[in-house]
């Protein structure tokens, strides 16, 4: 199967912490890959969050901060992450920085769960207040 799509095939959707654009996923017709393309202004932010999959995390542009359960690590683009299943992360830019990024599953219906184990929304889905300091925890 060979399916093209192209950019007014794949909106944006913005909410109060970051842009995402989903290349690849259920919904564009994939089986077994999710790339999620993401835009984190400076003060936005990833909350800290688990998956039941690796997830690889591709910064294209910036610079974050990749918070893990016992850590904080500065990331500069070009990079890659590579997060394990289950592992606990969060990010956010490092000072005035605009990052740009991928977001890459081996699953084309990734789930995400937070630190208490409660299953979060999507980023498409995920329109909590940046007001809410249980997320705002960087």
């Amino acid at each position: 199967m060979v399916k093209i799509l192209t950019s007014d095939e794949l909106p944006f959707v913005d909410v109060p912490r970051i842009s995402t654009r989903v290349l690849a996923g259920s919904d564009t017709g994939a089986k077994q890959t999710t790339i999620w393309e993401q835009w984190i202004e400076p003060s936005g932010f990833i909350p800290m969050h688990y998956h039941d999959t690796e997830e690889v995390l591709v910064i294209l542009d910036g610079s974050v901060v990749l918070e893990l359960s016992d850590t904080k690590i500065e990331v500069t683009a070009p990079a890659s992450i590579l997060v394990g299943e289950k592992e606990l992360h969060g990010l956010h830019p490092l000072a005035d920085s605009r990052v740009h990024l991928l977001g890459i599953f081996p699953t084309s219906n990734p789930y995400i769960w937070d630190r208490d184990g409660k299953v979060r929304p999507l980023p498409t889905d995920d329109v909590v207040s940046l007001n809410n300091p249980y997320l705002s925890d960087h």
